[in-house]
C-alpha cells in the first residue's frame, strides 16, 4: 500500500491524514510550526485563552454534525452573531444563519485540532521547501536539504502561495509542474491582524459578535470571547477584533505578533481599536489590560484555485481553503476529507494497474 506525505498540519491535512489512516495508508505529516490546526488556534495569555484565529465551527451537514460529536465538550454559543454598518448601525443578522449552531469547546477551538491529530505521525518544526521526483514517487526536502521519503502521492495544504514555491523549487515534470501552477495562481487572500483585548469588567451586549456588513469599518468582525467557557477570569472581559484587510495591511509591519500593554502604553492603532470597541459596544469597557496580537498573512482566501490543483495530478494534490475559495473550517476539513478520498482511489488504480 502506497504511504503519503501532507505537508501542512492545519485542519485539512489533519483531516485528510486521518481519513487516510482510518482507510490502512501509512500516512507522514510535516508542519513548519510547533501547533496544529493552522488558524484552528488558541492561545494562553495570562489566564485568558484566545481563539485568535477561527472562533467557531460550524456543522451544517451530518458529516461535520458526527465529528462534532466525537469529540467531548462540544458546546454552542447561545449569543448570536448580529450585523453592523461602517456608520455604526447595528442589527439582528440574518435568522437562517442564526438558527446554525456554533460549536467551541472549553479548551479551546484547537480542541478540534487535536482532536483530527490523534494518531497520526506529525513531523513538526519541519519547512518541506521542495519535491524531488524519483522512480517510485516523491521525496520532500526540508529547509535543512534533508530528505524523506519516497512517498507514492503528495497532498500540499499550506495557502496557494507557500504551496506554489514549494512547487516552483521542485524537481518534478515539468509539465505537471507547470499545470499545478497555473491551477493554484487564481487564488487571492486577505490579510488580517486579529487583536484580543483583555479587560477587568466584562461586557454583556445581546450578541456574541458583530459582523460588519458593508466592509468599510475598521473592524471586520467584533466577538466577545469571555461569553465561551473557560476563556477568561471571572468577571473579565475578552474581546477580539479582527481588523479589515486594508487596516491589517496599513498597519502590518508596526504591529508585529506579541502582547502589548501592562506597564508601556498602547501602541496607537491599538488605542484607536479600543475606542471603535467601546463605540461599537455602545459603554466604555475600561482600560485594557493588554492586548494581544495575531498576523494571518493569509487570513481568508478571496477565490478558488481551479479544479485541476484539487483533482490531482501525477501523484500530487491540493487542498485546504485555496479549493472552496473561502475561509471556512468546515469547508477546509470538507477539502481534505475529498482529498483523501482522491488519494485512495488513485493509489488503488496503480496498484490493481
Amino acid at each position: 500500500m502506497g504511504t503519503v506525505a501532507i505537508i501542512g498540519a492545519g485542519v485539512a491535512g489533519l483531516a485528510a491524514g486521518r481519513a487516510l489512516t482510518r482507510d490502512g495508508y501509512p500516512v507522514s505529516l510535516f508542519e513548519k510550526s510547533r501547533g496544529l490546526g493552522g488558524r484552528v488556534a488558541t492561545r494562553r495569555v495570562a489566564g485568558f485563552a484566545i481563539d485568535h484565529g477561527a472562533q467557531v465551527f460550524k456543522a451544517p451537514a451530518p458529516p461535520f454534525q458526527a465529528l462534532v460529536a466525537e469529540i467531548d465538550g462540544a458546546r454552542t454559543i447561545a449569543q448570536p452573531v448580529w450585523t453592523f454598518t461602517s456608520d455604526g448601525q447595528i442589527s439582528p443578522g440574518d435568522p437562517a444563519q442564526a438558527a446554525e449552531a456554533s460549536w467551541t469547546w472549553p479548551g479551546g477551538i484547537n480542541t478540534l485540532a487535536r482532536h483530527l491529530a490523534r494518531g497520526l505521525v506529525v513531523h513538526r518544526e519541519v519547512t518541506i521547501t521542495a519535491l524531488r521526483q524519483t522512480e517510485t514517487g516523491y521525496e520532500l526536502v526540508d529547509a535543512s536539504g534533508q530528505r524523506s521519503g519516497p512517498f507514492a502521492a503528495v497532498l500540499l495544504t499550506p495557502p496557494a502561495p507557500q504551496s506554489a514555491a514549494i512547487l516552483a523549487a521542485s524537481a518534478i515534470d515539468p509539465t505537471v509542474q507547470a499545470q499545478l501552477l497555473d491551477a493554484l495562481a487564481p487564488t487571492r487572500y486577505r490579510p488580517c491582524l486579529s487583536l484580543a483585548f483583555a479587560y477587568t469588567r466584562r461586557p454583556a451586549p445581546p450578541w456574541y459578535a458583530l459582523l460588519n456588513l458593508d466592509r468599510r469599518h475598521p473592524i471586520a468582525w467584533l466577538a466577545c470571547e469571555h461569553v465561551k467557557p473557560d476563556r477568561a477570569p471571572a468577571g473579565h472581559g475578552l474581546l477580539l477584533a479582527q481588523m479589515a484587510p486594508a487596516w491589517s495591511e496599513q498597519h502590518w509591519e508596526a504591529l508585529p505578533r506579541g502582547t502589548y500593554g501592562g506597564a508601556a502604553p498602547l501602541p496607537a492603532a491599538l488605542t484607536a481599536v479600543h475606542g471603535l470597541i467601546g463605540e461599537l459596544l455602545g459603554a466604555d469597557p475600561g482600560a485594557p489590560l493588554w492586548v494581544d496580537v495575531q498576523r494571518w498573512r493569509y487570513a481568508l482566501a478571496d477565490a478558488p484555485c481551479a479544479p485541476a490543483a484539487s483533482a490531482g495530478i501525477a501523484g500530487l494534490f491540493i487542498a485546504g481553503d485555496m479549493v472552496a475559495g473561502q475561509g471556512r473550517v468546515h469547508l477546509a476539513i470538507a477539502s481534505g476529507w475529498a482529498a483523501a478520498e482522491r488519494i485512495a482511489a488513485a493509489l488503488g488504480e496503480r496498484q490493481d494497474g
